[in-house]
């Protein structure tokens, strides 16, 4: 289910922070924060799902923002967050995030909670089990080594019939992994590998919050999506039959509502 397509403008803050914008009506903003490795085009989807109330970026480390670290800290993604929304003169905003967008999002909802109206986390991650902290970390070493590792995320991303069915869409979303270059993002990818649980402070978190996950997705699994659900009082889960990493764009005509609904 897609909105009324609208025209979107970009351009960068002061910061060097890549946007595309829709700011035309007074309904409270919604920002996306994409998954690593990636850029503004993976919501492709859902950019017209709230028509001229929308707001994408590319975080540090990657697409067409400039901004360049060796060593990233959530702290990081927080300020370039919160330089976004002053740069937009914001006072209350919506967050989308997808997998480490996920974690930004909550991260800095727990930070600076007066400025979330209600957050939707898709395909997050929280309190990996031992063999999934290993799991994540030997990818990440892969990666660190030299190797590509685009093809392996695609078939862990998407579900055979889908990769089958749609080999354009998951070329697209190869070329945009390629694009990034993994040593660009490697810093990121660091980051997400080695997220702790104690990340968050939930004391006093009452932010409605709709989470999302595929019940098949191994990078964030149910469990996880249910450990968050009884954390955040104020949340609903959404688990998406047969779904993997990227069950919000294979799934895309029956989720899309449920996020517009949830979202208005």
């Amino acid at each position: 289910m897609k909105g009324k397509i609208t025209k979107f403008k970009s351009g960068y803050d002061k910061h060097g922070t890549y946007y595309e914008y829709n700011l035309s009506t007074k309904r409270i903003p919604t920002v996306f924060i994409h998954g690593v490795g990636l850029n503004t085009e993976m919501w492709s989807k859902q950019k017209n799902l709230l028509s001229s109330k929308t707001i994408l970026y590319d975080l540090i480390n990657h697409g067409r923002t400039s901004k360049h670290l060796k060593t990233i800290k959530y702290s990081d993604f927080n300020l370039q967050l919160k330089n976004l929304i002053d740069f937009f003169d914001l006072k209350k905003i919506n967050i989308v995030g997808f997998s480490i967008g996920s974690i930004i999002a909550l991260n800095f909802s727990t930070k600076f909670n007066y400025l979330i109206n209600k957050l939707v986390l898709i395909s997050s991650v929280y309190n990996r089990s031992k063999l999934e902290q290993k799991s994540v970390i030997s990818r990440y070493r892969l990666a660190n080594n030299g190797k590509n590792i685009s093809e392996l995320a695609i078939k862990r991303w998407f579900t055979d019939e889908y990769i089958k069915k749609n080999p354009r869409v998951c070329k697209k979303f190869l070329k945009i992994l390629n694009q990034n270059k993994i040593k660009k993002f490697l810093p990121a990818y660091k980051l997400f590998a080695n997220t702790k649980k104690n990340l968050f402070n939930f004391d006093q978190f009452k932010t409605p919050t709709m989470i999302i996950t595929g019940e098949k997705d191994m990078n964030s699994t149910p469990a996880m999506s249910l450990n968050l659900n009884k954390k955040i009082k104020n949340s609903k889960l959404l688990i998406i039959p047969k779904g993997k990493h990227m069950a919000y764009h294979e799934n895309s005509v029956s989720i899309n509502p449920q996020i517009k609904k949830f979202l208005h």
